[in-house]
């Protein structure tokens, strides 16, 4: 073993540097002290408050996503009655049909958007707002509005559609703070080690909503009251208010706020937190002016704007052009999600693999998974625009692995914050929530305008618009994308780079090298 002594001439310098020795070894012994078992972990309150935030958000996204279904069970079918009198057939119009209303394509695309616009409106706010009030009261008080406005839905139906786009528009405006508030409390969870597994939940949630909202809207549809339709709403928002319950029992803002939670895990997760300095001002300008931002910026974007077309409208899509009923749309659209959330768990992993046999740089990386998700399916959706009623089985097959492989795009686009700028990964995302949101609050009235006859030469339009969507979004992701911290999204108060200033014995002897290396390695 050969001891390396410097010359470190400098007193600060000499302090940084034991600054950061002894905290690499403080790590190392509370790493040790609080080594967690896998029982401990399953059975911990921090993994207990982990599932009930997933089963939270899921049950949130049925609400959320569930005017996609309602406006296909709502389309009345073609119920007559055939009567027989004084020897002629009369057809009669089934008084069952005045449980159904009928509306033209640019009245759903317009219900469909309007979460969108009540998302846009407050998901910024709401952002801002976590880190400062009581975020377990502030998402049961959201739910509960989401809830309300949802039951009330099917009454206002039959009286006017801007009655209904008013609940849309209200139900946004509560969602826009139900992610940035479970991240909050999952952040405030989550330590280190366990953060990337806690905080994926979220995305996880989602998919699992949507799953669950399209399966079991079309099963709900087949009801034989009221036109089945408006149980969508009664049963989801029951099953809402259930998850409520849970909620208030469960969940609590931090962890120094659980009464039953451990020392020893409470100690844990204490001892495994990054520090942050709060006080540190937002660098605006420089933000806004950085290629790296909008590179990342622009990959929500393209990534909400190809959802709202291939999964929020698909299923208008498998009603007009591949003729399913209710209940078979509802399972066929559930079964597109299961690939969307098979593709993320899959590319996931595959990412983490090359990335750990280190061929890779991050930016390399970030623009590998994105460009395979994007262009990747690209002869995929084209080669569906061509398929007809005929050909349905083949159409489900080619959609589920379109967004298979659209989900490469998660280990791309939706980590990119993190690599950039970890102070300001949440405001990143907040900003591209925000910016998402409009344009699919306008995406659906598009699509709308496209099909107004819901034609399959009508619905090819639509997918060549995808397949240029995935052309500009991957080419702008690759030129504008990096994998470096910001110079503007460093803290400026804490030690990057400490120069180290080397003997001319040393030199002479050979040990001169770079400084970093040499701190970051106790043992040298």
């Amino acid at each position: 073993m050969i001891k390396v002594i410097l010359d470190l001439q400098d007193e600060n310098t000499m302090q940084n540097y034991n600054f950061i020795s002894e905290s690499q070894n403080l790590h190392s012994e509370t790493t040790q002290e609080h080594a967690i078992t896998w029982k401990e972990k399953i059975t911990s309150c921090r993994w207990l408050v982990g599932v009930v935030v997933c089963i939270q958000m899921s049950c949130s996204m049925t609400l959320r996503m569930n005017m996609s279904m309602v406006v296909v069970c709502m389309n009345p079918p073609n119920m007559t009655v055939t009567l027989v009198l004084n020897g002629t057939n009369i057809t009669k119009r089934d008084e069952y049909l005045d449980n159904y209303v009928e509306w033209d394509s640019n009245t759903e695309g317009l219900l469909i958007a309007g979460y969108y616009i009540g998302l846009f409106i407050t998901s910024m706010a709401f952002g801002a707002l976590t880190d400062k009030v009581n975020v377990k009261a502030m998402m049961i008080g959201l739910t509960l509005v989401m809830v309300v406005t949802s039951l009330l839905t099917p009454v206002l139906t039959f009286v006017s559609p801007y009655l209904v786009l008013a609940t849309r528009i209200i139900l946004g405006i509560s969602a826009g703070g139900l992610e940035p508030g479970a991240t909050q409390i999952l952040s405030n969870w989550a330590p280190l080690p366990e953060r990337a597994q806690m905080m994926v939940l979220i995305e996880t949630a989602n998919s699992i909503g949507a799953i669950l909202n399209f399966l079991l809207s079309g099963l709900i549809c087949s009801i034989p009251v009221l036109g089945g339709w408006p149980f969508i709403y009664y049963i989801f928002g029951g099953v809402n208010l259930l998850a409520i319950v849970q909620w208030t029992l469960v969940i609590y803002d931090k962890p120094s706020m659980h009464p039953r939670i451990t020392r020893k895990e409470l100690d844990f997760i204490e001892n495994h937190k990054e520090k942050k300095n709060l006080t540190l001002p937002i660098p605006w300008l420089k933000m806004m002016t950085s290629p790296a931002f909008w590179g990342c910026v622009l990959g929500f974007i393209t990534s909400g704007v190809i959802f709202m077309i291939m999964a929020i409208c698909l299923p208008l899509y498998i009603e007009q052009v591949l003729k399913f009923d209710a209940t078979v749309n509802g399972a066929v659209s559930a079964l597109v999600f299961v690939g969307r959330l098979a593709g993320a768990v899959v590319f996931g992993h595959l990412a983490d693999f090359v990335y750990s046999k280190g061929r890779l740089s991050i930016c390399q990386l970030r623009k590998l998974f994105q460009v395979t998700g994007l262009l990747g399916s690209v002869p995929i959706v084209i080669w569906i625009g061509f398929l007809r009623q005929n050909d349905r089985l083949l159409a489900v097959v080619l959609m589920i692995l379109y967004w298979f492989i659209v989900s490469a795009m998660n280990s791309g686009f939706r980590v990119n914050p993190a690599d950039i700028a970890p102070r300001f990964a949440g405001l990143i995302n907040g900003i591209s929530i925000t910016l998402t949101a409009v344009l699919s609050a306008i995406a659906p009235l598009i699509v709308a305008a496209i099909t107004p006859n819901g034609t399959a030469e009508e619905w090819q339009l639509v997918f060549y618009g995808v397949v240029g969507v995935s052309v500009i979004g991957s080419v702008v992701f690759v030129i504008l994308v990096s994998g470096d911290e910001q110079e503007w999204a460093k803290d400026p108060t804490m030690v990057s780079d400490i120069a180290i200033t080397v003997s001319d014995n040393d030199m002479k002897n050979g040990l001169y090298s770079e400084s970093t290396p040499l701190l970051h390695d106790s043992k040298s």
